[in-house]
This record gives structure tokens, C-alpha cells and sequence, in this order.
């Protein structure tokens, strides 16, 4: 019986699942909540909703974190599990295909454990294809990847922040900051404790960056969270600004923009020129902090373009690849490739 083939995109944040002639067919959280040590709890979206709420004997985690798989066991617990949703089966009869995104800047051991995942787990098949990031998220934006002229593609996630260059379906040089959505909360939770000595949690962060964020500071906007008093332990509530939001994520997008021009000074200028006749492409939740746009063209001097639907670009480029598989091989590594024996 002939198998389906699904595309996983494993973010820090979020699992999309993409099944070739369906579309995205999954879109969770990728957490995992363990009761007793041993015992799954919840799963995904599920999961989320019991995180920062739960008693001391269930522990919710992500099972990625810095962009590579950090707990191959529930990473597994979860992708089956997802997968199941989204009616993919098991057994000997059934030879499924998996297209996995992979970060470039990575370990080939880190690779390989996007192969292990599939591998080792209850789906019977062989057919474990894992793609480099920057190139199923440009090709999610319909960017010729094959192209002889260079283009640079920046994937801001919640974990991390990718920043690429890509000429001839071939990455020229990538950058992997171990930086993102996620770093602006914490940074959010620091400054909100120095400030109204109050303690919040990660989803309260998420609100305010959600509610305040802006690239551009100045709008004189702000909101109500709730939290525990640093000094007393009892509960309280601070009005916090857009300013303090936008000290939570200044030194992040500077990083970036550090990085963006450290790459442009290192690579040939023929790929600069290329750079900066067609922009320079942006993905990835966190983009969708507004202005964004404004601060990176007046930053780098260069077109900047945004995706329509940053969170994604990734796993529909996996869906071209499946769709197109015989167009797109060379940009495959299959388990029997010699670079992750």
C-alpha cells in the first residue's frame, strides 16, 4: 500500500505537521506535560494550557530548545502523538515519508537526531528525508532557491534566530543565534521584577510583547498583569509601558542587526550586490513584532521583505518539496547519505 507523505517543521515554540495533498494539517504547541515522573499528562496545545499552572508532580517541558531536539523521548511522545491527529498510520504495509526542517547551522549529530526520531519510533519506514531550514522557509515564500543570484533569508523564531545566504540551491554561509521570542520574555520578566517588583510568568510576558511590543518606541500605550509582590509574596498588579517592552527586546533586534551586517562584510561582493537588489527576506513568529520592517530598513539600508505568514513559511516549504520531489532532491539528505553515517 503506497504511504503519505508528511513534512515537520520542530520549532521551539510550535510543531506544524504538513501532509502532502492536505495542506497543514497540524499547528500545537510543541510541549509535553510528564505526571510522576513517567505518566504523559497532556500533549501539545493541551499541554500549554496547564503551563505555569500545574502542581510539583507534573513538569511540562519543550522537548526542542536551541533549535535542535533536546529530549529525543518526549519529542517522540509528541510527534506520534500529533501525527495519530492527522490520521497517520503505522504497520508494515504502510512506507510513510517524513520530510523534517533541520537548522543549517547545527551538529551532524544534532542532524541525525531528526532521523533517530523517525526512525525510532512506531512508523515502519526508511523514507527519512530531513531538509536545511533557510531553504524550505525561503521556499515557503516562493523564492527560487536554485537561483544563480544570492539572497539572504532571516528566520526569527522563539528559540532562536537564524540568519543565511543562499545562491544555486546551496547555502553559503549561516548563522544560528541561540536568540529569539523566547529571550525578549525573559528579558520582559527581568525588567517588569527591577522595575515594579513584580514577578510574572512567561504567558503574562507573551501577553505584554503581544499587546506592546512595537520596534519604534514612543507609543505611549500600556497595560495591567498581575503577579506575586517581590517584597510582600502576596499577589499584586503593575501598569507597565510600551517603553519597558521595548528595553525587553532593543538589545535582541540590535544583536540581529550586528549579525546581518557582520555576514554581508564577509561574503563576496557579488552576493552583497545580489543582497541588496532583492532584500532581504524575513520570517518567523517573532517578525510579526509591528515596525519591524521600519527598524531593519533604516538599520541596514537595505529592501527588507516580510512574509505574509511568518509562522509558516518553513513547513510549507516542506510541501513543495513533497509536492515536487523530483525538482527538489538535491535539497534532501536521506538517512543513507554518507554525511550522517
Amino acid at each position: 500500500m503506497a504511504g503519505r507523505k508528511y513534512g515537520l517543521d520542530l520549532g521551539t515554540m510550535n510543531i506544524r505537521i504538513f501532509q502532502g495533498g492536505h495542506g497543514l494539517v497540524v499547528y500545537e504547541k510543541n510541549m509535553i506535560a510528564i505526571q510522576r515522573k513517567k505518566e504523559v499528562a497532556a500533549i501539545g496545545n493541551d499541554a500549554f494550557e496547564m503551563y505555569e499552572r500545574t502542581p510539583a508532580s507534573i513538569v511540562i517541558s519543550n522537548p526542542v530548545r536551541d533549535g535542535v531536539i533536546a529530549d529525543i523521548n518526549n519529542m517522540n511522545k509528541v510527534a506520534e502523538t500529533l501525527l495519530k491527529k492527522c490520521g497517520c498510520t503505522t504497520g508494515f504495509m504502510r512506507n510513510n515519508s517524513f520530510y523534517l526542517a533541520v537548522p543549517s547551522d547545527v551538529t551532524e549529530v544534532e542532524k541525525r537526531a531528526y532521523f533517530d526520531l523517525i526512525a525510532h519510533s512506531a512508523y515502519n519506514t526508511h523514507n527519512i528525508f530531513v531538509v536545511e531550514k533557510p531553504l524550505a522557509a525561503a521556499l515557503g515564500e516562493n523564492v527560487d532557491v536554485k537561483s544563480k543570484k544570492g539572497m539572504m533569508i532571516v528566520d526569527m523564531g522563539a528559540g532562536t534566530t537564524e540568519i543565511t545566504v543562499i545562491t544555486m540551491g546551496g547555502i553559503v554561509v549561516s548563522k544560528l543565534l541561540k536568540v529569539g521570542g523566547n529571550t525578549i520574555n525573559a528579558s520582559i520578566c527581568q525588567l517588569v521584577k527591577e522595575r515594579h517588583h513584580l514577578v510574572i510568568g512567561d504567558k503574562t510576558a507573551e501577553y505584554l510583547k503581544l499587546e506592546l511590543g512595537h520596534a519604534i518606541p514612543g507609543q505611549g500605550r500600556s497595560k495591567t498583569v498581575f503577579g506575586r509582590d517581590v517584597i510582600t509574596g502576596l499577589p499584586s498588579k503593575a501598569e507597565v509601558s510600551d517603553h519597558l517592552v521595548f528595553d525587553s527586546m532593543k538589545n535582541y533586534l540590535f544583536q540581529v542587526v550586528r549579525t546581518i551586517r557582520n555576514i554581508m562584510e564577509t561574503i563576496p561582493p557579488e552576493l552583497s550586490g545580489d543582497i541588496i537588489e532583492n532584500g532581504i527576506y524575513f520570517t518567523g513568529g517573532t517578525t510579526l513584532i509591528p515596525e519591524l520592517d521600519r527598524l531593519f530598513n533604516a538599520s541596514l539600508r537595505v529592501k527588507v521583505v516580510f512574509a505574509p505568514k511568518p509562522l509558516e513559511s518553513t513547513v510549507r516549504g516542506l510541501g513543495v518539496i513533497m509536492d515536487h520531489a523530483s525538482d527538489y532532491k538535491d535539497l534532501t539528505f536521506s538517512l543513507r547519505d554518507a554525511a550522517f553515517e
